[in-house]
């Protein structure tokens, strides 16, 4: 069997691995020969047994209902090691020396990894979101300075829809690294108004006039909702008005709720608080 020189550099090791290919055939005669032939039909047969095995994981992810995202990078993640394991099995098979190998790998990992660091770091986000799945499909999220509708999940990118139509990309990297706020997971959500009155308005009287907007839309949950009051200051008093629903009909109750809250204040002459300004002389 051949021995290179440990000392072998990225730069050298593809001559040295061919010389050294070279040799090894030379010296061992047939015997050579035959070894080759036979990695050669194990690499073949290696190869459809990795392709049948992704063909079965395919079938296990169409059971289970794996995120549609999810499933190329994790077929891509295990054929690719699959079919490194396999030629470093072959490589030392045949008895050739795996410090070239090693040190082309090392140089060429080196010089990759530098180059697509920020890639590198997208598409561990992108794995992190796609597993740990701190949002999904059509979910509504705040991030990044962002809201909007998710449209998207890439390895590399998400992207979403906002409410005035812009289609935002956001890169997985920073992404995963940061604060997301996702309205759609949970099944209910709360609403809630302060409007601001002058002091002296019969704060009782407009509780009840809120009840009675709050029990004329049947998409408002009765259970819990409730106006009570939070702050007295000098010239104003807040009413809390705080009413829950479902998560899909958010904004039509907070479009009913502010209107018919604002118009109903107005109808009852209802003001807010003037504001007050001393100009010292």
């Amino acid at each position: 069997m051949l021995f290179l020189d440990a000392s072998l550099t990225a730069e050298n090791a593809p001559s040295d691995i061919i010389n050294g290919i070279i040799q090894w055939c030379t010296q061992n005669g047939m015997n050579a020969t035959q070894k080759i032939v036979i990695a050669l039909v194990v690499l073949w047969l290696g190869f459809k047994a990795i392709k049948f095995i992704k063909n079965k994981l395919k079938k296990a992810f169409d059971k289970n209902s794996l995120d549609p995202t999810l499933r190329p990078v994790i077929l891509s993640i295990v054929s690719v090691g699959l079919k490194i394991l396999l030629i470093i099995a072959i490589i030392g098979y045949l008895g050739i020396p795996m410090t070239s190998f090693v040190a082309i790998l090392g140089a060429a990992g080196l010089a990759v990894g530098m180059a697509l660091s920020g890639t590198i770091q997208n598409v561990a986000g992108g794995i992190v979101i796609l597993v740990f799945r701190p949002f999904k499909l059509g979910d509504y999220i705040s991030t990044q300075g962002y809201e909007g509708t998710v449209m998207s999940i890439k390895i590399f990118s998400t992207v979403i829809n906002t409410t005035d139509n812009k289609v935002i990309t956001l890169p997985n990297g920073t992404l995963s690294a940061g604060n997301i706020i996702n309205y759609s997971t949970m099944e209910k959500r709360r609403i809630t108004l302060s409007p601001v009155m002058a002091l002296g308005t019969d704060v009782e009287a407009v509780k009840q006039g809120v009840k009675t907007i709050i029990e004329s839309n049947e998409k408002i949950l009765k259970e819990p909702a409730y106006a009570l009051v939070t702050v007295i200051n000098n010239g104003s008093v807040s009413l809390d008005i705080r009413v829950w629903c479902m998560t899909s009909d958010y904004w039509d109750v907070n479009d009913y709720l502010n209107k018919e809250v604002y118009n109903y204040l107005r109808k009852e002459n209802i003001s807010a608080p003037y504001t007050k300004v001393d100009i010292m002389k």
